[in-house]
């Protein structure tokens, strides 16, 4: 289980964008964050920028992996779904599990998700 943003574990931060004008002002080799923008999926695929897209639905997360997304970020009421897609179709990129709260950590063990991003590990530029 991967977990980044947990305050004992060492991580890189990542940085959240919503524009391609964005992108020329994050750090280099860093990975993105934005909401379900697929022309700005695409953009990153076709520059191999690292990226993980925040998706509401089955329909994004299926987009996103065809998109070639690191992480998949979702909330709780999507994770064990799009858990089960995932390693149905055997998805190159991880599930993240949103979170606020450590407690949450249990439930991505008990439920097998690849992992856990914590709200405070994603900065804005």
């Amino acid at each position: 289980m991967k977990l980044i943003g947990h305050p004992s574990i060492a991580y890189e931060p990542l940085y959240r964008i919503h524009s391609q004008e964005d992108i020329a002002k994050s750090p280099s080799n860093t990975i993105l964050v934005f909401e379900g923008d697929l022309a700005l999926a695409a953009y990153c695929q076709s520059q191999k920028i690292l990226f993980a897209l925040h998706v509401k639905n089955i329909k994004e997360l299926v987009l996103a992996n065809a998109l070639g997304a690191n992480y998949f970020i979702v909330d709780k009421s999507l994770a064990i779904n799009a858990q089960k897609v995932a390693d149905d179709y055997l998805f190159d990129g991880k599930v993240m599990l949103y979170s606020t709260d450590e407690s949450d950590i249990e439930f991505v063990a008990l439920n097998a998700i690849d992992g856990i991003i914590f709200e405070s590990s994603i900065k804005s530029l």
